[in-house]
């Protein structure tokens, strides 16, 4: 069984728990906006994320786990 790259819990699609894959998606989704209104790199993003007291533990945790393992680089999927 895998767990998820982020918690200890199962995982499925990308190798994320339920809760980590939705806030993966929604911080992909969101970076074209972002980019745009911005012309903020992805790492800028990501780093825009782990900062902001506005956002939630889950996306948080995602970011944190992108920066430090350098995944995805400009919200494509490798």
């Amino acid at each position: 069984m895998l767990r998820c790259k982020t918690c200890s819990r199962e995982a499925g699609k990308r190798d994320f728990c339920p809760s980590h894959l939705k806030a993966y998606e929604n911080i992909v989704k969101k970076y074209a906006f972002w980019r745009k209104g911005l012309k903020i790199s992805w790492e800028g993003y990501l780093s825009e994320i782990e900062k902001n007291s506005l956002t939630g533990d889950w996306a948080k945790e995602v970011a944190e786990y992108l920066i430090s393992n350098e995944e995805e680089k400009n919200g494509k999927e490798s």
